[in-house]
């Protein structure tokens, strides 16, 4: 895992986590992770979660940030709820074309916004989770919990997930 910033979390206020789910949909959601593990199917998926920055070190022109050779990356057993099922619980209205993911990085006060989007069909293909759980355990702090999106062939940040049409 990569953290991009100085300040290491330690701890989160789960009891305060809710996951949003908001905009072109019928029932806008606010979800505890209580109630996201007890409402919804648990699935699981062996996938590669990998860092945007791996083989930073190799790119033409040179980028800024760590530069790493290869190696950000790593697979593991992830469990959790289909994305698909979130929204078919909001209902997504027609017409919707993408899902917006934030990350809570943004918390802090000078955190750019980290938005990663994805096609509202392959959002709903049933193969993208939102994990709580990874190889058995609980996720761990610095991999995303309470929760992240784990879409294969993607890297995503962690986070809460917006339903909305293109701006």
């Amino acid at each position: 895992m990569r953290w991009h910033w100085a300040f290491i979390p330690n701890s989160a206020e789960v009891d305060r986590f809710e996951l949003k789910i908001h905009g072109h949909v019928n029932q806008p959601l606010s979800l505890s992770l209580k109630e996201l593990v007890k409402d919804f199917p648990r699935v699981e998926l062996a996938a590669v979660n990998q860092c945007s920055g791996n083989s930073r070190g190799f790119f033409e022109p040179r980028v800024p940030g760590g530069e790493w050779g290869n190696g950000a990356m790593g697979n593991a057993l992830w469990a959790g709820v289909r994305l698909k099922d979130v929204l078919d619980r909001a209902g997504v209205k027609a017409g919707a074309v993408q899902v917006r993911l934030s990350g809570l990085d943004q918390s802090f006060a000078d955190a750019p916004r980290f938005i990663k989007s994805l096609d509202i069909d392959h959002a709903r293909d049933g193969e993208v989770m939102i994990a709580y759980a990874m190889n058995g355990e609980q996720l761990p702090l610095l991999n995303g919990f309470p929760l992240r999106v784990v879409v294969p062939g993607w890297y995503l940040p962690k986070g809460w997930y917006l339903v909305g049409q293109p701006s």
